[in-house]
């Protein structure tokens, strides 16, 4: 059995990102990762919107204590909830 420690960007995302961060000269302990949601819907799926809004205010409280010079939204549904009007299709 997979045990999941909760931490987000673990499989080959996480390792492309970890690339994508030596390259610049980042450490990943340096950047502070959440997550829309704060538990993995089942089979991974995107969440629905019922379930993002109800972490909505965890969210919100996490980015204010964080106080983040930049915030990067990364994957459509991140994308999705914060630009709500104007979403491009890259597929």
């Amino acid at each position: 059995m997979k045990i999941d420690y909760g931490e987000p960007f673990v499989g080959r995302a996480g390792k492309l990102m970890n690339m994508a961060f030596q390259t610049v000269g980042i450490k990943r302990e340096e950047v502070y990762i959440a997550n829309i949601v704060k538990c993995r819907p089942p089979g991974n799926r995107n969440p629905e919107e019922e379930e993002a809004f109800a972490c909505l205010n965890y969210l919100r409280n996490q980015v204010i204590l964080v106080k983040p010079e930049i915030i990067v939204l990364l994957r459509k549904c991140s994308i999705k909830k914060y630009f709500r009007k104007r979403i491009w299709n890259y597929s």
